[in-house]
Parts: C-alpha cells; structure tokens; sequence
C-alpha cells in the first residue's frame, strides 16, 4: 500500500470516528444555536430607539425653531414643542410628568430633575443659532439669507486613503468575531486530538495501527481529518451567523466581510495544522489526561498568547508597527491577518506574504513534529519535550 493510500485510509477512519462522536456533534449544534441566537434574540428584546422628547415653550419662541431644534439632536430622535402659556402652567405640566421640560421666555428650562443632557444642548444650539440668525437680520441680510447661513451642517464621513469610507464599528466587531472563532476553533479541535492521542494510547490502539501505518502516516491522516473537521465546523457557524442575519437584519455587514471570512477559513487550516500537529505531539508524550495538562501547558501559552496578541494590540492598533510585525510571526499570523482584513488595514501583498511564511514554517513544523511522534507514540510513561527529542523514532 502506498503512502498516499496509507494516509487515507487513517483520515477516513479519523473522519467518520471523530465526526460522528457524539461530543463534536453536540458541541457543534450547540455551538451554531448560541451564535444565532446571538445574532437574533438581540432583535427580538432589543428597544424601538430612544423615545420623543416633548418640549413646551412659555413666551415667543424663536423663528424656525422646531428645525432649529432637530438639527441639534442624533438623528434618531424625536421631539415635540407644545406652547404653554405661562409659568405657573409649565410648572405644572413638568411635574406631572406631561412634559419633559419647558423653555421660559428663552432665559429657563424648567425639567423634572436634570434635563436630558442631548434635549439641553439641543435646546442651547438652538437658541444661539436663532440668536446669531436675528443679529444678521438685523444687519440687513434677508430671512432666507439668514437661514442659508445657519443651515445644519452634514455629518462628516471619514474616508482612508485608498478612496473607501470607513466602519470602525463593524470592522471591529467583525475582527473581533473572527479572531473569537479562530481561537475557539484552534484550541478546542487541538485539545481534541490531544485527548484522541491519549485515548489511543491507553487503549493499545495505536499498536495496532503501526502494524500497518508508519507514524508520520498517522499524524498526517489525523491532521487532515481534524483540519476537515475544523473547517466544517467553523464553515457552519459562519453560515448560521449570516443566514441568521439575512433572516432578520440585525446589521449591515461592511464590504469586506466575504473576504474576511475566506481569509479565516484559510488561516483556520493553516493554523490549525501549525498548532495542531504539536498537539498532536503532545498527547503521544502522555500517558494521562492529567499528564497531557503538563505535556500541553506550552502550548496552550502560546495559543492564548496570540489571541490576546490579536485583541490587546492588533485591534486598537490594525496599523501600529508592533502588529505589522505580529502579521509575519507564524504562531500569530492566524489570527492577525483576518483582524487586519476586517479593518481593511493590511494590503493583499501582506496577506499573501504571511501566509507563505505560515505556511512554510507549518510544514517544517509537521516535520518536526512527526519525529517528535514517531519517538513518543510508544512510551508508556509521561515524557518531557527534551526526552521526546532524544527519543529513538518509531520505524
């Protein structure tokens, strides 16, 4: 039989073992309910926006003041002026809770308590602006004249230099996401197959299976099935977040989100198999769940020593110095480059490069990695990583 056939047979056998447990299932369903609930229950229970202000005006109120007045809050609030004639009736009005203040003759808002701080400000703006507007009246600019000079001004739109406007919001929120799902990904199909490892080896399996397979034909058929394995669980759980939201358009998705998802699921099999094979490596040294804690402690250090590389520095910082860097180191680059992609911060030849880098320390890696295994798979005692290097490979 030839390699190629050897290998497989063992990511068939890994393929339909380790998919149809019940443990990747399970979790899997789990996992894709709670991200579209996510997406969806915030729907459901969220508010209707904020609520109108109702503003009453004791005395002559200033010439367009209601638009006056508009321009001054967010856009998605509301107000009404009502006229009260006096005072006394303001006052009234304001406790009884009918009003949520009352502007007095242009010199007082009378309010429950504090005034809501955007309905004052509101108020202010508009009250200087119908000054200023009287003033140019006064100076002999007509009404018309006057108003196109006090006209609102639109709200800036911040646009980067390739030409493109910008989402800081949903660039981060979708950097964060990917850089969540990433690391879940990575780490918890990594402690699969460590657990897989052990598991094969208290139970003499892994003897039967070097009756027909060299070790690196084992490590190659595990870590092609679990990077399958990966990749469909990390395919599913996008798709159940976008078709959650095509269902009930919890928000808009920024342009660069099809690529962000493409360079995900790139970097989930390249970084995976990076991780994965030590993993791997890992379990093989193990004769216990409790010994695969210590055997695995290096590991786990460094895989969440990326994803808080990924969210402290690169995501307040996509363009800083320090993250660039981070963007080549291989153990990093997985969860950089898609971060980066979501910010719309790193060029195409960035990205390429990275993944050439990863890529090719990966394969050295897994190299690696299977001489540490053919040396390990055997041994009936916990071994250290020192040990697991001097070991004799299994032929």
């Amino acid at each position: 039989m030839s390699p190629l056939q050897t290998i497989w047979l063992v990511t068939r056998r890994e393929l339909v073992e380790r998919g149809a447990k019940k443990g990747y299932l399970v979790g899997t369903l789990v996992t894709l309910v709670i991200v579209a609930g996510l997406v969806v229950v915030p729907t459901l229970f969220g508010d209707d926006g904020p609520e109108p202000h109702a503003l009453g005006v004791v005395g002559d109120a200033p010439a367009d003041f209601d638009a006056l007045l508009a321009a001054g809050l967010p856009d998605d609030a509301e107000v009404t002026v009502t006229t009260v004639p006096d005072r006394d009736e303001a006052v009234r009005a304001v406790g009884d809770g009918e009003l949520d203040a009352v502007l007095v003759e242009r010199t007082e808002l009378l309010a429950d308590g504090r005034p809501d701080q955007s309905l004052q400000f509101a108020v202010e703006a508009a009250l200087q602006l119908a000054a200023v507007g009287e003033g140019l009246e006064a100076a002999g600019l007509d009404p018309a004249q006057a108003a196109s000079v006090l006209r609102p001004t639109t709200p800036l739109e911040t646009v980067d230099v390739a030409g493109e406007a910008t989402d800081g919001v949903d660039g981060f929120g979708i950097a964060l996401a990917a850089t969540i799902l990433l690391f879940v990904g990575i780490q918890g199909n990594g402690a699969t197959l460590l657990s897989g490892a052990i598991e094969e080896k208290s139970s003499r399996v892994v003897e039967v299976l070097l009756s027909v397979a060299r070790p690196w034909h084992l490590l190659a058929g595990k870590l092609l099935a679990m990077s399958v394995l990966a990749l469909v669980q990390l395919g599913l759980t996008v798709a159940a977040a976008l078709g959650a939201n095509a269902v009930v358009g919890a928000f808009e998705l920024p342009p660069a989100t099809g690529g962000v998802v493409a360079i995900s699921l790139l970097m989930l099999v390249v970084g995976f198999l990076f991780y994965a094979s030590l993993y791997a490596v890992a379990g093989s040294m193990a004769s216990s769940l409790e010994d695969a804690q210590s055997t695995s402690g290096p590991l786990t250090f460094a895989v969440i020593g990326a994803y808080f590389a990924a969210i402290f520095v690169v995501l307040p910082n996509p363009d800083g110095l320090v993250t660039q860097i981070l963007t080549f180191v291989p153990p990093t680059a997985p969860f950089v480059v898609p971060a980066r992609m979501a910010f719309g911060a790193i060029p195409m030849w960035q990205v390429a490069l990275a993944t050439l880098v990863t890529l090719a320390t990966t394969v050295l890696v897994v190299r690696l990695a299977g001489r540490l295994y053919a040396g390990t798979l055997l041994a009936g005692n916990r071994m250290t990583w020192r040990e697991a290097w001097k070991a004799e490979p299994v032929r």
